[in-house]
């Protein structure tokens, strides 16, 4: 050849590592044939744009190559490259799969193709150097110096101390195990073999053989390609991880990124067939020192196929095990983190040795949560009796071969014994207590595991609490650990998390290090008792959320340190998908779902009761134009006073007695048909009975997919939209005869007569049963048909489902066997998501990618309007500055309702990538499309969105710059004009034009890097506050942390308080019944805690909204205000909720005590409680004779604690009492004192 006869050849691709072999072959080709070709390798992000320069390259090649990560031609380069190469008729070839549309290539025959493609996936340096020669002779019809493509190994087992790849299972376990011990499955990425990269190969091996294991490693590829004879992941798994039916290996760790079904490598049938762990390990694209230095462990797009995707095969997390470093001359090379591959083989060893031995022999720890840590709340879990569940999972172990000495009777016998050892509430701890403790660290032990803690940890825990090993729980010699012994089960509460030990960390070290004690109690689990797994008891506890990085944590991290190689089972609340996430990530925890608490509608009661008759009894006088209304009028006035209802519905604000009639029986109607719980949930037991028929009322209330919703069918069949009778129950039906909220009665009644139908008939749908009964024998043909198919969706999928409850308690203890856990989608079953279920498996969270889809973009739009109407409806004007709490766990289970809002507030929307539907870029929304000014938003976002999903804070990032640049007038414009104002005043006061401006755009605030919280609710609880400006002192202190593209949490306090002090409206969302404002402390930590902010810094209360997505067909509004007192109404103080919470005994005293604390905590931070609320409590909670009877009986600390919280409430002046009923709460909180002690010294003796 001649140079002036060279071709050029370039390859593009998104993929580095392949960049980087491709550039291999071709330097090795230029040095064998110089004189061959002359080629370019080009390695472009994912999300790169199209630049007119592009064309004139493309120009300069011959033949253009794209060997491409994702599917379809969905991005603007890819489009706009392949329109021109079409049109040019250059040659190319797109190696991606494509959409239908998708042209992926010009000039090629399909012979030439497919050869093209063979020296691509056969891979390796020769048939890559031969590509590039094949290419470049085709072109040129010179010699033909091209070799054909050689298909190597797709698959074989690897062990660097043989010669050859082993394909025969038992040539291999012949030369390399020994029987007597565990086998650890590893997979790694055939192109790693074929490129001779084996260094993380080599580690694991070595690491696995010296911590005395069989190693049986092997690679694959993932998908398979049957046109060249690869059978992908699943045929390597069936060779080599599965013999005669059964597996192979004790444990899995799988190193392919993405999910391994969703990639179709294998079908999760495949993995449960198997039946043994998967731990995920981590091939880190980042450097060593990125990885060490910053607090996300990684980046958004490998938090997505590296964490969030492989979540859907029901993998446990495990380590980082290998970093890509660069060596002198820029190219790439794997490096091994050793520490972080010990753990890694250490996780998997402990899971080995828990399938393999005795259960009899098994130390199981179970810690109960504690918060706060006292006797009043132990086992402090969402939705669930917590006691009763475990009381009930101690009679499984023992039934399974446990070693449990004593089986409690009920859960009184049982609590009284855990109550009877030492706890966390060191009021009532005393000398025998202490020396009779079942668990106890000695200050040599401790000091010896402390001398294993990396320095920087150990400096961090001796600044925060002193030398080793500190005061708290700290008794003579030893720490004491708090539990009961019971066989080989250690019954515990997990340990304070320190802010309670000194309050006035929670004013300037909201990252302070856990306790010497915290990690002193993991510690003995772990290395002194010894215990084989341990079990963290519903939903949530503080390990998962201690100080360390978001995801592939360090040996730094507190959660790393305290979990250690321990196994973690975790049942979780469906419900709360983000937090269970955080504790799958950051405590290598296996999930098990659980259901919620029994559910049902509000109804009325008592005033509520009385007012909702004299409404109807006022519709129907009214009939009869000359009847007398003066009695009925007066007792409307009456009951409406009585139900404390004039401060909501204020007479004097409507025309006419109707209207006023009107709102309070469309108040009464929501109310009623409010979803609410009625106690609690059992481990592992199905719904039964009457609370089985609600659960699946709730369960069909609202549609599921195709499946229509139960009542509106009823509602439709009669005439009317459901919605019609909910927001006008007062009026008549056309013949008089009826309301239409006595009509919307009759529809759930008629619900639940059908649904008592199907469960008389054992749940198999009977049609002439059901068209038997009266309501249905008049509905149409078409109603009917509906109503068949809602309730062959109850016999088919709900029942049968909700049955496999008992898994929740089932697939606990095969966890403790280390077996498979299938995996689930989360979320609310009564919100449109009856297909989540059954409960009882390892659920995941969503792809980060994919927020908001185009449904929540358009209920996030809608809320966004809503917001804006509801302001201008009470103000008159736009509004200028918004406040919104951005949370995971909602972005999570409404598909990014609220990242939508941010954006659609602000007027850019979301653009997805065409077919996959990922995010790929936002857009403005012209101001004539907005029709209205666009809104300036700050979003403070949670510990857990700014870990889960970095991708959504630089996308909401990007759109305050976007708009913020936009060449619009101040009035159409308020982002713009806060962010010109802003940067004006920071240049006036020194700082230069261009970080002005960027700190001016700041908009996302958030906490400290790798710490979480907002601060307040630890404020509260301990007490250490006066006013509401020390509340907004800790909310900013904590919140006070800058997020966006670049920015990583720089503390910047003072621009914070500006954001602060320029909001009108701060906002925070609903999607769903399941969980509400008042279940956790954590929704007024985060919301409460701005609005005091606000309230403090600005000098006034801001406008404070809740958007209610619940049923997405029918997105509501309310005020925090009235949805706080909807609750109370609906619920608090409902008899049905507190008569249902009574049938829990010690769990249900707890949590009533919890709600009363958590009404307290939001009248703090947000005034929403008034006299007769607190009244109420007091009235129904406390001094009820009955009520104290049954406190003292099954939980008497909760009481005491519900006494003191009402007082503190009055002490504050958050609350006006009555004198009486003052001094009956001091007698009563004395009472309870001396009774307690009491308790406490004989059970000592």
């Amino acid at each position: 050849m001649v140079e002036n006869s060279m071709k050029k050849i370039l390859f593009v691709t998104n993929m580095e590592q392949t960049a980087a072999l491709l550039q291999d072959a071709l330097e090795k080709v230029q040095e064998q044939y110089p004189e061959s070709l002359k080629g370019q390798v080009c390695y472009l992000q994912s999300d790169a744009s199209w630049e007119k320069a592009w064309e004139k390259t493309f120009t300069d090649f011959d033949v253009i190559i794209f060997p491409w990560m994702g599917t379809g031609l969905n991005t603007k380069f890819l489009s706009e490259s392949s329109a021109f190469l079409q049109k040019r008729q250059i040659k190319h070839l797109y190696l991606m799969s494509g959409n239908p549309e998708d042209v992926l290539q010009a000039v090629f025959t399909e012979p030439e193709i497919q050869i093209v493609k063979q020296y691509y996936v056969y891979g390796g340096l020769q048939n890559w150097c031969n590509l590039w020669l094949w290419l470049s002779q085709n072109q040129t019809g010179a010699e033909k110096i091209a070799k054909p493509p050689v298909n190597l190994p797709w698959d074989g087992i690897y062990h660097p101390a043989a010669d050859k790849i082993y394909t025969d299972l038992k040539e291999y376990k012949k030369e390399f195990f020994k029987a007597e011990q565990p086998t650890i499955a590893v997979v790694f990425y055939r192109n790693d073999w074929l490129w001779n990269n084996t260094v993380f190969a080599d580690a694991i091996i070595k690491e696995i053989e010296a911590q005395h294991c069989n190693p049986l490693c092997f690679f694959s590829t993932s998908a398979p390609d049957s046109d060249n004879g690869c059978e992908g992941f699943k045929g390597a798994m069936n060779r080599y991880l599965l013999q005669a039916g059964q597996a192979v290996a004790d444990v899995f760790i799988n190193t392919i990124k993405f999910s391994l079904f969703t990639i179709r490598a294998c079908a999760l049938d495949d993995l449960e067939k198997m039946n043994i762990s998967v731990l995920q390990a981590y091939t880190l694209y980042r450097t060593y020192q990125e990885w060490y230095e910053n607090f996300d462990g990684m980046s958004a797009m490998e938090i997505s196929y590296s964490v969030s995707l492989p979540e859907f095969d029901g993998i446990i997390h495990g380590t980082p095990v290998t970093t890509n470093e660069r060596d002198d001359a820029g190219r790439q090379l794997t490096q091994v983190i050793p520490e972080r591959m010990k753990m890694l083989i250490r996780k998997a060893k402990k899971l080995a040795v828990l399938k393999r031995k005795r259960n009899y022999d098994k130390k199981i720890a179970i810690v109960f949560h504690n918060n706060p840590p006292t006797n009043s709340n132990i086992g402090s879990a969402c939705a669930i009796d917590s006691i009763e569940s475990i009381r009930l999972f101690l009679q499984d172990l023992k039934d399974q071969g446990y070693k449990v000495d004593r089986l409690p009777a009920d859960r009184q016998e049982f609590i009284n014994e855990l109550i009877e050892h030492a706890t966390n509430d060191r009021n009532f701890m005393n000398d025998s207590l202490i020396k009779n403790a079942d668990g106890k660290m000695t200050s040599a032990e401790y000091q010896k595991f402390y001398q294993t803690l990396p320095e920087k940890v150990q400096k961090r825990l001796e600044l925060d609490w002193g030398p080793a090993p500190g005061d708290v729980f700290k008794y003579d010699d030893f720490l004491l650990v708090p539990g009961t012994l019971n066989g080989n089960i250690f019954i515990t509460v997990q340990p304070p998390r320190g802010f309670g030990e000194d309050p006035d960390k929670i004013y300037h070290s909201p990252d302070c290090a856990p306790t010497h004690h915290y990690l002193a109690f993991y510690s003995w689990l772990r290395d002194i008792w010894g215990a084989d797994a341990m079990v963290h008891v519903g939903t949530h506890g503080s390990l998962e959320w201690l100080p360390g990085k978001g995801t592939a944590l360090s040996n730094e991290c507190y959660p790393d340190i305290c979990t250690g190689d321990l196994p973690n089972i975790y049942p979780y609340w469906i419900v709360d998908i983000g937090e269970g996430i955080q504790a799958k990530r950051r405590s290598a925890a296996c999930l098990i779902s659980y259901l919620s608490a029994p559910l049902s509608l509000a109804g009325v009661y008592g005033e509520l009761a009385e007012l909702e008759k004299a409404l109807e009894e006022y519709g129907h006088f009214k009939q009869d134009r000359d009847a007398d209304l003066t009695e009925v009028m007066l007792q409307i006035r009456e009951k409406a006073a009585d139900a404390d209802l004039n401060d909501e519905v204020k007479e004097s604000e409507f025309a006419d007695f109707d209207g006023y009639v009107g709102r309070l029986h469309t108040y009464l109607t929501d109310l009623k048909n409010m979803q609410m719980t009625t106690g609690l949930h059992i481990l592992g037991n199905p719904p039964a009975g009457e609370k089985l028929i609600e659960y699946l009322f709730a369960l069909t209330k609202l549609e599921n997919g195709s499946i229509p919703s139960l009542p509106k069918v009823l509602a439709a069949a009669y005439g009317y939209d459901y919605y019609d009778l909910m927001d006008n129950s007062s009026r008549l039906l056309p013949d008089g005869s009826k309301s239409y909220g006595v009509l919307l009665d009759t529809v759930n009644k008629e619900c639940l007569t059908l649904i008592r139908t199907l469960s008389e008939n054992g749940f198999v749908v009977s049609e002439k049963q059901i068209a038997d009964l009266a309501f249905v024998k008049v509905l149409s043909d078409e109603s009917r048909q509906e109503l068949l198919l809602v309730a062959g969706y109850i016999c088919d999928r709900l029942y049968p489902n909700l049955q496999l409850t008992t898994l929740e308690r089932s697939n606990f203890w095969r966890a403790l066997a280390a077996e498979y856990i299938e995996p689930s989608a989360a979320g609310a079953p009564t919100s449109g998501g009856g297909d989540i279920l059954p409960t009882g498996r390892n659920f995941y969270g969503v792809d980060p990618q994919l927020l908001p889809t185009p449904v929540a973009w358009k209920i996030g739009s809608q809320m966004a309007e809503d917001v804006i109407n509801k302001f201008i409806s009470e103000e008159g004007r736009y509004p200028e500055s918004v406040g919104i709490l951005l949370w995971a766990t909602y972005n999570m289970r409404s598909h990014g309702q609220c990242m939508a809002e941010f954006m659609a507030l602000m007027g850019v929307r979301p653009v997805w990538q065409k077919g996959s539907l990922k995010v790929i870029d936002i857009e403005v929304i012209p101001l004539q499309e907005l029709q209205r000014p666009r809104v300036d938003i700050t979003g403070r976002i949670s510990s857990l969105f700014r870990d889960t999903l970095p991708g959504a804070v630089c996308w909401l990032d990007k759109a305050v710059k976007m708009v913020a640049e936009l060449d619009e007038s101040f009035e159409d414009n308020f982002v713009r004009k806060h962010i010109v104002e802003e940067s004006q005043r920071l240049e006036s006061e020194g700082v230069d034009a261009e970080r002005a401006w960027k700190q001016a755009s700041y908009r996302l605030f958030g906490d400290p890097p790798g710490a979480h919280g907002a601060g307040v609710s630890a404020l509260l609880a301990a007490r250490n506050w006066e006013n509401i400006d020390d509340i907004a002192q800790v909310y900013v202190r904590w919140g006070g942390h800058v997020y966006g593209e670049g920015e990583k949490g720089d503390y910047r306090p003072d621009l914070f308080t500006q954001r602060m002090s320029k909001l009108e409206i701060t906002l925070s969302n609903i999607d769903n019944r399941e969980s509400n404002l008042l279940n956790s402390d954590d929704y007024n930590a985060y919301r409460g805690g701005m609005i005091a902010a606000v309230r403090s810094i600005k000098g006034e209360m801001p406008k404070n909204y809740c958007s209610d997505s619940s049923d997405r067909q029918h997105v509501v509004i309310r005020t925090l205000d009235e949805e706080v007192k909807r609750l109370f109404r609906g619920e608090a103080i409902n008899p049905k909720y507190i008569n249902g919470m009574k049938e829990f005994g010690y769990k249900g005293a707890g949590d009533l005590a919890t709600y009363v604390d958590h009404c307290f905590q939001w009248d703090a931070t947000s005034a929403v409680m008034e006299d007769w609320m607190y009244e109420k409590f007091a009235e129904k909670y406390a001094l009820d004779k009955d009520m104290q009877d049954w406190f003292n009986e099954v939980n008497p600390w909760a009481l005491q604690r519900i006494a003191a919280v009402l007082l503190e409430a009055e002490q504050r002046n958050l609350w006006a009492a009555k004198p009486e009923t003052k001094a009956e709460l001091q007698k009563l909180y004395l009472s309870m004192e001396g009774e307690l002690e009491e308790r406490s010294d004989n059970t000592s003796k």
